[in-house]
C-alpha cells in the first residue's frame, strides 16, 4: 500500500486553486456541548471525517461548490446541513445539533452523555478500542483508573492485597506488564521498582476525561503492548460549552477501619481570547482514607509431610500432606492518601496551527502497621528420616510491620499540529518520571519456641488450623514466653525517567481511494534505578514483657477467623523501631549485624534507548477501510550492577556493566467494513512487543563457592529477547440510535519468546569466561531464559442499551453488559510445565449492569466478575492460582439543581467481611491458602457543585 501511494502526484497547482476547506465545529443544541466522535459526510463526494476534540472537523482538498454534510451521532437523530465552499478558500460552519432522538426527545446529559460519547468515538475509530468517557471534564464513578478499567470487555484487574483496591489490570489475559500505559500520549514511567507493571491505583479517576483502550494497534502506535495500549487523557477546556468551576467534597467509610476519611477536588476551565484561542483547564484533587483488613499468608512454601524433590509431582497416598513451613494472620491498618493535579493548556496559533502543554502529577502514600503472628520453621534442615521434623525447631512469632510506601507518577507533554496545504505535521517532546520511594520499612518479631514440628487441619478452607499442644497453645497468650526474633529495617528506592520525542507527517494526497501517507520518528530514553539498602538488623537479649513493646491481644473474630484473640505488639513502639532499636544499639544492649556497605547488591541502574520510525497508509474502496504499513524500532540497552563473590571469609562485591540491542520489524494492518453508518466490522492482523524486565536484563552475578571443588553461580541475561506476538482480530458492532451498542470479537495471539512478569524461568547454562577466571572448579550456572510460545484466543460479547424510547418512568433505565470467554496455553520450556495456562488470564471476566438516568435521579449497579487465573509456578508442580471473584458496585446520585447534586457511591456492597477480596491459593481446587485478604465494603458519599 505504502509502495503505491508513492506513485500518487502530490497534487498540481491548478488542482490547489479550484479546490477548497470545509471547516467547522459540532455542538449540541440543547446543551452547547462540543461533541466528538460524531461520523461526518459529505454526501456529494462520499468523503467522511469524525469531529475531534472540542468538536472540530475538516475536509481538506473540496472541489469548489455546494455541498450538503450529513452528521451522525448516537443518541441523536441524524441531521444535514449545506455548505458551500469557494475555491482556494475555507468555508466555516457551525454545526449545532438538535437534542432530539427518533423515537422521543431526550437531553443527553451526566452518564448518558458519557456513554454517548464514547460509543460515537469508538465507532469512527480506525482500530478496535473501547473507550470510557467522563461528562466533559472528569466524573468518575470509580476511585482509580484500574477501577474504571474493569467496565470494559476483556480487563481484568487485580487488587492491592493489604488496602483491597484495584491496582493493575490485565487485557485479554495479558498481565499489566505487557502492555502499553500512556497519560497524555506520554508513555508512564514505572513505579513498580521490580516490574514493567504499571499500578493504576495512584492515578485517580475523575483527574481524568477518557481512557481508551486500544485492542489492536496500528503502525503509528507503539511497538509494545501485545495485550493492548491504554492512554489515560486529562480533559481541555475546548471540550466545554462553558466557563466550568466544579467542586466536589465527599466522604467515605470502610467497615473494618470504623473511621472517616475524605476528598476534595476542584476543576476549573475556560477559553480566553478575542476568538476563544486559549484554553486553560486545571485540576487537583486530595483523597484520604482508612481501611482496615485481615491477611492469612503463606510466606514462603508448601512442603509435603514427606521428603521428595519439588520438581517431581506429590504422592498424597500413606497420610502425606502439605505443610506451610512458615505461615500466619494479621490484621493490617492502612491510611491511604491520594494528590492528583493536572493542567491542560491549549492554543489556537492561527486556523492552520494549534499548539498545547499538558502535565500531570499523581502521587499515593500508603502508610501501614500490620500486627499479627506467624508460625516458622527452622529452614536449614526441614526433614529427618524423610519426615518434616524441622532440626532447628519451630517459632511461633508475634509479629508487627510498619511501612511507608510513597509511588509518584507525573508527565509534562508539549507539542502541537500545524496543517500546511496538502501537509499535516505532528509534533511532540515529553518527560515522565515514576518513582517509588520507601522511607521506613520495619519488622519486629517477638518469638517463643514450640515443642515440636507443626501440622494443619484444612477443613476450613480460609484458615488452616495449626496442631498445637495444650501447653503451646496456652505458651502463645502468656508474653513473658517471648523474647526479641527476628527484626529488620530496610530502605528501598526506585526511579524511573522517560525522555520522549516524536515528529509525525500526514500527506492527504486528495485522492478517490488514498485517503492519507502518513510517517514519522520517535525516540524515548528509559533511565531506571533500584538502590535497596539493608539498615539494621538488631541481635541480642530483649525480653517482651517490660521493653514497651506488649500490645495486648488482638481479635480476629470480624473475619470468622478460629484463631480467636492473639497477642500483638505495641503499635507506637513499632512505629518507633528505628529510633529505639538506634538507642539499644548504642547503650550495647542489642548488636546490628550490619556493618560495613550497607547497599543491597541487588541495587543497579539501567538505560534504554528505543529508536522507531513507521510508514502507514489508509485507502477507501467502496465500504471498505484498509490501513496498514510498517513499524520498526531499535533498543539499545546499558546497564551497570554488581558481582557478588561468597566464600567462608565472606563477600566481594565488584561492579559490572552490561549491554545489548536489538531490531525489531512490526508488519501491522487493519481492516474496517462500514456498509452503513451503525454496523462496522473490523478485522486486524498486526505484531507487537513486550520487553523483558530491567533486572533481568542486568547481568548481575552472584557466584558461591561451595567449596574447593564446585561453585554455584547465578547470572542475568541481557541477550533476553523481546516477547514477540502476532494478533489476529476479527468482530463486528453495531450501534443502536438509543445509546447503545451489540457487538462480538474474536482474538488469538501467538507469543514467541514471552517473558514471565514476576521471574523469569531458570536454566542451566555455561559461561566460558567463568570457567577461564576458577580453573579447576566445577561450575554450575543459573541464568534467566526466554519462555518458548503461548498462546491466547478467546471471544468478546457485550451489549448496552439505553430505553429511551420507553414512555414514563420506564425510559431511565438502560444496561450494559460484556462478558469474554478465553483460554491461554504456554510452553515455558521447563520440564513437566507442557500447556500450563498463561499468568494473569482468567478464562472469564465480565461485568452486567443496570442504569437510571431520568428525573435528575443518576444510578448503576453493576455486578462485575471474573474467573480464577494462574498467579505463579509452584513446587511439586502444584501452582499457585488467583481464585475467581465478584463484585456487586453501585453509585445513586440527585440533580438538586441544575448546578448541584449529591450521591452515595458502595463498593463491594456483599462483603460482609467475611469473604475475601483476594483469595490465592496452591492449586486451582483452592484447598491450601496462599495470601487471602479481607477487606469488607467502604462507602463513599458526597456533593458536588459547578458555578
Amino acid at each position: 500500500m505504502a509502495v503505491a501511494a508513492m506513485a500518487v502526484p502530490i497534487g498540481a497547482s491548478a488542482q490547489e486553486l479550484q479546490t477548497g476547506q470545509v471547516r467547522g465545529q459540532l455542538t449540541d443544541a440543547g446543551t452547547q456541548s462540543p461533541l466528538s466522535g460524531a461520523q461526518i459526510t459529505l454526501v456529494e463526494t462520499g468523503a467522511v471525517t469524525a469531529s475531534q476534540e472540542g468538536g472540530r472537523f475538516t475536509f481538506r482538498n473540496v472541489p469548489a461548490g455546494t455541498y450538503t454534510l450529513k452528521v451522525s451521532y448516537i443518541g441523536l437523530a441524524d441531521y444535514t446541513v449545506p455548505v458551500t465552499v469557494p475555491g482556494n478558500a475555507i468555508a466555516e460552519v457551525a454545526v449545532a445539533m438538535p437534542d432530539r432522538m427518533t423515537m422521543d426527545r431526550i437531553v443527553v446529559v451526566g452518564q448518558r452523555a458519557a456513554q454517548a460519547s464514547a460509543l460515537n468515538q469508538q465507532r469512527v475509530a480506525s482500530n478496535l478500542s473501547n473507550v470510557i468517557s467522563s461528562d466533559q471534564a472528569g466524573r468518575f464513578p470509580d476511585s482509580n483508573a484500574a477501577e474504571a478499567l474493569q467496565r470494559v470487555p476483556g480487563v481484568a484487574i487485580n487488587r492491592e492485597e493489604k488496602g483491597g483496591e484495584g491496582r493493575y489490570i490485565s487485557i485479554r489475559g495479558l498481565d499489566s506488564g505487557l502492555n502499553n500505559f500512556k497519560i497524555n500520549g506520554i508513555n508512564v514511567a514505572q513505579t513498580d521498582k521490580e516490574t514493567r507493571r504499571v499500578p493504576l491505583d495512584v492515578v485517580q479517576a475523575d483527574a481524568l476525561a477518557k481512557i481508551v483502550v486500544n485492542k489492536t494497534l496500528l503502525p503509528d502506535m507503539d511497538g509494545d503492548g501485545i495485550g493492548g495500549s491504554v492512554e489515560l487523557e486529562t480533559g481541555s477546556a475546548f471540550d466545554l460549552k462553558e466557563r466550568l468551576i466544579r467542586f466536589n467534597l465527599e466522604g467515605n467509610y470502610n467497615d473494618f477501619a470504623n473511621k472517616l476519611g475524605g476528598k476534595v477536588s476542584a476543576t476549573y476551565g475556560d477559553t480566553f481570547g478575542a476568538e476563544d484561542q486559549l484554553g486553560v483547564l486545571v485540576s487537583g484533587t486530595y483523597n484520604k482514607r482508612h481501611t482496615l483488613g485481615y491477611n492469612n499468608l503463606q510466606d514462603e512454601e508448601y512442603v509435603p509431610y514427606f521428603e521428595q524433590d519439588e520438581g517431581e509431582p506429590i504422592d498424597m497416598s500413606d497420610g502425606n500432606t502439605l505443610i506451610p513451613w512458615w505461615f500466619g494472620l494479621g490484621n493490617f491498618d492502612n491510611e491511604r492518601e491520594n494528590i492528583g493535579a493536572s493542567i491542560a493548556l491549549d492554543y489556537r496559533l492561527d486556523a492552520n496551527t494549534s499548539l498545547y502543554a499538558k502535565g500531570s502529577y499523581n502521587r499515593l502514600e500508603d502508610v501501614e502497621l500490620s500486627s499479627g503472628f506467624f508460625i516458622i520453621a527452622d529452614d536449614d534442615e526441614l526433614y529427618q528420616d524423610g519426615v518434616f521434623n524441622p532440626e532447628g525447631g519451630t517459632t511461633y512469632q508475634v509479629r508487627s510491620e510498619y511501612e511507608e510506601s510513597v509511588l509518584t507518577n507525573s508527565t509534562l507533554t508539549v507539542g502541537g499540529s500545524t496543517a500546511l496545504d496538502q501537509f499535516v505535521f505532528d509534533y511532540s517532546a515529553g518527560y515522565a518520571r515514576g518513582i517509588f520511594e520507601e522511607p521506613n520499612d520495619y519488622e519486629v518479631a517477638f518469638e517463643y519456641e514450640l515443642t515440636g514440628p507443626v501440622l494443619y487441619d484444612y477443613s476450613d478452607k480460609y484458615f488452616p488450623q495449626p496442631q498445637l499442644s495444650d501447653a503451646d497453645a496456652a505458651a502463645i497468650r502468656d508474653p513473658s514466653n517471648f523474647v526479641l526474633g527476628s527484626n529488620d529495617i530496610d530502605l528501598d528506592d526506585s526511579k524511573d525517567e522517560k525522555y520522549i520525542a516524536q515528529f509525525d507527517t500526514t500527506y492527504d494526497p486528495g485522492s478517490t481511494w488514498l485517503s492519507y501517507i502518513k510517517g514519522g520518528v520517535k525516540f524515548q530514553r528509559s533511565r531506571r534505578a533500584l538502590y535497596e539498602e539493608n539498615v539494621l538488623d538488631a541481635q541480642g537479649d530483649l525480653a517482651l514483657v517490660g521493653s514497651g513493646f506488649e500490645g495486648g491481644f488482638l481479635d480476629t473474630s470480624d473475619i470468622g477467623s478460629p484463631y480467636g484473640t492473639i497477642l500483638k505488639l505495641n503499635p507506637g513502639s513499632i512505629r518507633n523501631w528505628r529510633s529505639i532499636a538506634g538507642q539499644l544499639v548504642a547503650d550495647g544492649v542489642l548488636e546490628n549485624d550490619y556493618d560495613g556497605e550497607p547497599r543491597d547488591e541487588d541495587s543497579y541502574t539501567g538505560t534504554e534507548d528505543i529508536y522507531a520510525g513507521y510508514l502507514m497508509a489508509e485507502a477507501v474502496q467502496g465500504d471498505f477501510e484498509f490501513i496498514g504499513g510498517v513499524r520498526v524500532e531499535y533498543l539499545d540497552f546499558t546497564s551497570d550492577g554488581f558481582e557478588v563473590i561468597e566464600t567462608d571469609d565472606g563477600e566481594n562485591v565488584a561492579p559490572r556493566t552490561s549491554t545489548s540491542n536489538n531490531t525489531q520489524v512490526l508488519p501491522r494492518i487493519q481492516v474496517n467494513y462500514r456498509p452503513t453508518e451503525k454496523l462496522v466490522v473490523r478485522g486486524a492482523a498486526f505484531t507487537s512487543l513486550a520487553r523483558p524486565e530491567f533486572a533481568f536484563l542486568n547481568a548481575a552475578t552472584e557466584i558461591e563457592i561451595v567449596d574447593d571443588n564446585s561453585i554455584d553461580a547465578f547470572v542475568g541475561n541481557p541477550n533476553l529477547k523481546p516477547a514477540y506476538a502476532w494478533n489476529f482480530d476479527l468482530g463486528a458492532e453495531y450501534y443502536l440510535s438509543s445509546i447503545g451498542m451489540v457487538s462480538a470479537n474474536a482474538f488469538y495471539k501467538s507469543i514467541d519468546d514471552f517473558i514471565f512478569v514476576d521471574a523469569a524461568p531458570e536454566g542451566e547454562v555455561t559461561i566460558p569466561a567463568l570457567n577461564a577466571r576458577f580453573p579447576g572448579y566445577t561450575i554450575d550456572v543459573e541464568t534467566v531464559f526466554n519462555g518458548n510460545r503461548a498462546e491466547v484466543y478467546g471471544i468478546e460479547l457485550a451489549y448496552m442499551n439505553q430505553f429511551t424510547s420507553l414512555k414514563g418512568l420506564w425510559g431511565g433505565f438502560g444496561v450494559y453488559a460484556n462478558v469474554t470467554l478465553q483460554e491461554t496455553s504456554a510452553d515455558i520450556g521447563l520440564d513437566g510445565r507442557d500447556g500450563v495456562p498463561f499468568f494473569n488470564a482468567p478464562d472469564y471476566v465480565g461485568t452486567a449492569a443496570l442504569t437510571y438516568q431520568k428525573y435528575g435521579i443518576e444510578a448503576n449497579l453493576a455486578y462485575t466478575f471474573r474467573g480464577d487465573s494462574l498467579e505463579e509456578l509452584g513446587p511439586y508442580l502444584i501452582d499457585k492460582y488467583q481464585q475467581a471473584y465478584n463484585t456487586l458496585d453501585g453509585q445513586l446520585r440527585y440533580a438538586v439543581t441544575e448546578k448541584a447534586s449529591v450521591y452515595i457511591n458502595a463498593i463491594d456492597i456483599l462483603d460482609d467481611g467475611l469473604d475475601p477480596v483476594v483469595n490465592k491459593t496452591l492449586g486451582k481446587e483452592g484447598r491450601y491458602p496462599e495470601d487471602v485478604t479481607f477487606n469488607g465494603r467502604t462507602v463513599t458519599f458526597g456533593v458536588t457543585v459547578e458555578f
